[in-house]
């Protein structure tokens, strides 16, 4: 062993035999019992030999600033493989895993750490006054100081912990290593990321800034750079790649970066003096750094100098990397320590010392599989694969390391595009697991009872999140195969307390993996029918589970919709939901026929009936709520949902009562909504002047059919049409917010009312209301020409774009689009956001006005708001109708009363009906529903009734319809000449006579 700096430990004999006096370095024999490990601080060095003897000495200051060390102290403790010591305890990490730590007082006296911390432990690690160590599962535990929030606990920076505690922030990252400086931590990951928290008032955890961190953050600079070590000085930090490349940050004051300069450096940085010399080690001491070339042997060193640490004969500080000056050319340098104000270089032996504990998490892997299933049914191997699947399964950690895509180093990068897994061989892991019943049954037991209540909401890094493609994969094998039903429950609660940001971040990552994403919507999609299908009313926290999973469907779609890749909507619905409902509905008229016969002496019913009003209520209590997670719901669904919650809604008594003149319809109707008050909850009823009383249902409906038709033409035009007749707001009247406002009311109105306003408003409009931006594909829709061009933009190639000589200003009537936007060229790079923001001022900026009043109309129009769980374009639907072409489904699916299909009378009917032009076939519609457009909120498809009239003298008569239940009564007409005229007279005048 080679040491030099402050301490000497040779004897003076041994000092003249091998001269190493002349440049500094003392040389101590390799006779047994042989060095294994050591460690220092500005005022400790202790050190371990192979005969389980560790020793430690305080190094001291007298008046006259000589540096002297106390008498040597010793400690037993058997096969010592590594150590560290802080300024007041020493750690020994023990062969088999066990930790003695030794209080550095006068008594000295080790004690057992096991007795804090039963598992066993693969590395240690002491700052000045805080210490840390990491577990076989991969787990960090600290405890000591937390002045400066070196522990990494969610604690005040000024308390002490007592007793080793976990670094929870990590506790899903597979660890390999963890190190500590003077009051800073920092920790790596098995896939090369780098985890820093404490002090860092240097730059010492190269975050780029110089704010103390007290929890764990990603050094993001060294992503990717595959990390394999980390050395901590007090105040500076050295990372070391798998390529050989040393990068130094923190306090560079002596030179210990190895920059030529005393400069700190905020970020980590390449030490360019040994870019290709292939480093394989490197270790800081207090303010000095040492590297070990791999392939020479050499030993390089820079920082403080001052007590001969760098052992190049110089006794001042260097910026720069210099040689080691050894005794003479020895190659046989196997490991180097730097601590404190010390160095140490080991050599290679012919009596090997005590090997470390090879620092490597357990792992689950497919040798370990088959021997689970081979041996699960022998009892004794039994009680030892349940610890296992215990050790193993309880660890987010050691799962996490599990199933690494190690082929050319994949692992290394993780990141927003890679997961770092082999997903093939955890797919097949995991499906051979469920070969055995009883392995998978235990594993289930420990992944629901232990890991999941360990994880956190929010994870440091990519890699913390990699735990939960595992717990996808395994939950679909559960349900795959009929059980693990409460498994499933208890990882949608894992993913529901995932912090909404972290969740965003997995769904990209599975992005790149859509075939996994969808797996993963689908079982959740399976476990919710499987939750909805088995409802009991005795068992009703089974509501409750299903409210998880299709929570997780929610959010699981949120997330996939606000990136630019997305399923497609089905994948997501839950198709149980329709069979629910329906169980609802036959409930519900089972409740009317009782209701029926005992509408005020429920106590007099029977114990069936009782039981039937109570499963009533107790779906309507389950469907109500689905609303909130619209995704799972096919859009005949959310429109039952939805009337539902209206008729709910609409229950109180009175209405909101228009008085109209057909001639002025939107005067009256503004002139109302401004001069009386209302509660937007109340139905609407109206009446138009010198015809019946005020009505609902028809009558309200070609109120809105009407009033859409007068608002497109009404002085001053609050909406300009497109050449196809799209509408959209005026952009020179913003001045006009009452008729913006009053137009959004109206539109809220008849979307509340379950009625139409067939203004031709884009996709757009919806989308906005629903908080979602429009795109440019919304803008070809409003201005075709426009949007084209910009199409034409992002695809041109033949010139360069600065060419066509665009900017950033706007025309004579438009804001910038960016400030100063004129002096900012167009190019091929800003392109993309040049369109972005020409999109955006069309919908958004130059009639922000405008629709920030028609919304805030249209919310106090349609109260409930309900209406949210529908897409853009269902939502528009549901406003707005949509036109019906295929009339020959009126024939098909009409009913009739009084009458059948085969009567002359109806015959002769469909025979008139077929000779309608199209817009008189419209006209037919108004007439007997108040509307041309197929309202959805009512049937997928239009079904009149025809209901047949007989009278004496028909030909006196005229047909009826009645709107509200899109009724046609029709007279008994003796030939088809009679009914053609009196048909075409009653549809062509109906907007005269306005009949119910």
């Amino acid at each position: 062993m080679f040491l030099w700096g402050e301490i000497n430990l040779a004897k003076p004999n041994d000092l003249a035999e091998n001269g190493a006096s002349e440049n500094g370095i003392q040389f101590v024999p390799t006779t047994k019992p042989i060095i294994t490990s050591f460690s220092a601080t500005n005022s400790t060095v202790a050190f371990s030999k192979s005969d389980g003897t560790s020793y430690f000495l305080r190094r001291q200051r007298d008046q006259d600033g000589i540096v002297t060390f106390s008498e040597t102290k010793s400690v037993k403790c058997k096969h010592v493989v590594a150590s560290s010591s802080g300024d007041s305890i020493l750690l020994l990490l023990s062969r088999d895993g066990s930790v003695v730590y030794v209080e550095l007082g006068a008594s000295a006296i080790p004690r057992s750490l096991q007795n804090f911390i039963k598992k066993r432990i693969i590395q240690v690690a002491c700052g000045d006054q805080h210490s840390i160590v990491l577990t076989e599962d991969g787990q960090a535990l600290s405890w000591g100081s937390n002045a400066r929030g070196q522990l990494g606990l969610t604690l005040p920076e000024t308390s002490v912990v007592p007793s080793p505690t976990p670094v929870a922030a990590l506790s899903g990252v597979p660890l390999v290593q963890v190190t500590a400086g003077g009051a800073h931590t920092l920790a790596l990951s098995v896939s090369g990321t780098v985890f820093g928290w404490g002090q860092n008032d240097a730059g010492q955890l190269g975050l780029g800034d110089t704010t103390d961190k007290s929890t764990p953050v990603t050094v993001e600079c060294l992503n990717l750079k595959k990390t394999v070590s980390i050395s901590c000085g007090e105040r500076h930090t050295a990372v070391l790649t798998k390529g050989g490349v040393v990068l130094t940050f923190g306090s560079g004051g002596c030179g210990q970066l190895g920059h030529n300069s005393l400069l700190n450096e905020l970020t980590p940085r390449v030490v360019a003096e040994l870019w290709g010399a292939a480093v394989t080690q490197v270790s800081c001491g207090s303010n000095h750094t040492m590297a070990l070339v791999g392939p020479t042997k050499k030993i390089y060193s820079f920082g403080r100098g001052e007590e001969g640490q760098l052992g190049n004969r110089l006794t001042t500080d260097c910026s720069v990397p210099l040689p080691v000056l050894l005794p003479h050319d020895d190659r046989s340098i196997q490991q180097i320590f730097a601590g404190g104000n010390q160095s140490v270089a080991l050599r290679s032996f012919s009596q090997e010392p005590e090997k470390a504990h090879p620092g490597i998490i357990t792992v689950l892997d497919m040798d370990t599989i088959d021997f689970w299933l081979s041996k699960c049914q022998n009892a004794k191997s039994w009680c030892k694969i349940r610890k296992q699947i215990e050790d193993i399964f309880s660890s987010t950690s050691s799962l996490n390391a599990s199933f690494l895509d190690r082929s050319v180093d994949k692992h290394y990068r993780t990141s927003p595009r890679s997961s770092g897994l082999d997903l093939v061989l955890l797919s097949t892991a995991l499906a051979k697991l469920a070969t055995k019943a009883k392995v998978l049954q235990k594993v289930e037991t420990v992944v629901r009872d232990c890991l999941l209540p360990s994880l956190t909401g929010q994870p440091v890094g990519f890699e913390g999140l990699r735990v939960y493609y595992l717990l996808v994969e395994l939950l679909q094998v559960l349900v795959r195969d009929n059980f693990g039903e409460m498994l499933s429950v208890r990882v949608a609660d894992a993913f529901l307390s995932l912090h909404q940001d972290r969740l965003e971040v997995l769904v990209r990552l599975w992005s790149w993996t859509p075939d996994f994403f969808r797996s993963a919507v689908e079982t959740f999609c399976k476990a919710s029918r499987k939750l909805l299908s088995s409802l009991d009313v005795d068992y009703r926290e089974q509501a409750d589970f299903f409210m998880k999973t299709a929570g997780v469907l929610q959010r699981l779609h949120s997330a996939s919709s606000s990136g630019s890749w997305r399923l497609a909507e089905s994948v997501f619905h839950v198709t149980t939901v329709t069979n629910t409902i329906e169980m609802f509905e036959q409930l519900f008229l089972s409740c009317n026929s009782i209701l029926q016969y005992y509408p005020w002496f429920l106590p007099e019913l029977n114990d069936e009936e009782q039981r039937t009003l109570i499963k009533r209520d107790y779906y309507l209590s389950i469907l109500l709520p689905l609303v909130k997670y619209p995704c799972i719901l096919p859009v005949e669904c959310k429109l039952k949902l939805w009337k539902y919650h209206l008729n709910i809604a609409t229950l109180q008594p009175g209405y909101i009562e228009f008085t109209i003149n057909r001639a002025t319809v939107q005067q009256d109707t503004f002139q109302s909504l401004r001069t009386s008050s209302h509660d937007p909850k109340l139905k609407l009823a109206v009446k138009f002047n010198e015809e019946y009383d005020m009505h609902l249902g028809g009558v309200v409906m070609e109120f809105f059919h009407l009033l859409a038709k007068e608002l497109q033409k009404a002085e001053p035009q609050i909406l300009e049409k497109n050449d196809d007749g799209v509408a959209w707001f005026s952009r020179n009247v913003a001045q006009l917010t009452d008729e913006f406002f009053l137009l959004g009311t109206l539109c809220g109105m008849a979307l509340y009312n379950q009625c139409l306003m067939n203004i031709p408003f884009p996709l757009a409009l919806f989308k906005k209301l629903l908080g979602l931006k429009p795109t440019l594909d919304d803008l070809m829709e409003l201005s075709p020409t426009v949007a084209q061009s910009f199409k034409d933009l992002l695809d041109y190639e033949e010139k360069t774009v600065e060419d066509l000589q665009l900017d950033f200003g706007g025309d004579a009537e438009d804001l910038d689009l960016l400030p100063n936007g004129e002096l900012i060229q167009v190019t091929k790079d800003n392109r993309q956001k040049y369109v972005d923001l020409q999109v955006d001022m069309v919908f958004s900026r130059s009639v922000e006005h405008q629709f920030k009043e028609f919304e805030r109309g249209f919310l106090r129009g349609c109260p409930s708001p309900e209406w949210r769980m529908f897409l853009p374009d269902q939502l528009m639907t549901l406003l707005k109708g949509e036109e019906v072409f295929n009339w020959d489904d009126l024939r098909q699916h009409a009913k009739y009363q009084g009458c059948t299909s085969n009567d002359e009378v109806i015959k002769n009917f469909w025979i008139v009906f077929a000779e309608f032009s199209v817009e008189q076939k419209k006209d037919f519609l108004i007439f007997i529903s108040g509307t041309d457009r197929n309202p959805k909120l009512r049937s997928s498809t239009i079904m009149i009734k025809i209901n047949l009239s007989c009278y004496q003298e028909p030909e006196l008569y005229y047909p009826e319809a009645v709107t509200c239940c899109w009724t046609l009564n029709l007279p008994n007409y003796s030939n088809i000449q009679t009914l053609r005229q009196k048909l075409l007279h009653a549809v062509e005048c109906c907007d005269t006579f306005g009949l119910q």
